[in-house]
């Protein structure tokens, strides 16, 4: 497994894995339907803001997902990830966050937070596998409405 930029050569792989309702569900950010346009406008936007990380997993030279990492507040980044459904419990998002973490470009000395929907056992156990702490009940926005979520930190690594 391996992390590198997204180009826009990967926005039809993009648009096919994040295009699956299932994965809408569990995220707070893509909606559903999910098209290639929408890939295209994401990759262009994430790719010219400094402050937004993605980076895609890939496995054997394919995309299976993605993970990311940006500013939270003065004292923390914010992370997240996905992988196609066919995808699940296999172990990627926790390899692709423990590598993301790993990064010489990551920030150090600052805590890093998750927030995950209050139902979604499998990204709890990947940040619980990652060195991440329950920290209490947090709202998730998605689509514009505020949802039930919990917020798990992992404290600052020097």
């Amino acid at each position: 497994m391996k992390l590198r930029k997204f180009t826009l050569d990967d926005a039809a792989r993009v648009a096919l894995l994040a295009g699956d309702e299932s994965v809408s569900e569990w995220t707070a950010n893509i909606p559903f339907p999910y098209s290639e346009t929408d890939a295209i406008n994401w990759i262009t936007a994430t790719s010219n803001n400094p402050d937004r990380h993605p980076f895609a997993i890939e496995v054997c030279n394919e995309i299976v997902g993605c993970v990311s990492y940006w500013p939270h507040d003065r004292k923390s980044v914010e992370v997240g990830y996905w992988v196609g459904k066919s995808y699940w419990g296999k172990g990627f998002c926790t390899t692709a966050l423990q590598s993301l973490i790993n990064l010489e470009s990551f920030p150090v000395n600052i805590n890093i937070v998750a927030k995950v929907m209050a139902k979604n056992i499998a990204s709890e156990k990947v940040l619980v596998k990652c060195g991440f702490s329950l920290s209490g009940q947090c709202a998730i926005k998605k689509h514009g409405n505020e949802i039930s979520g919990k917020l798990f930190i992992k404290q600052s690594r020097t």
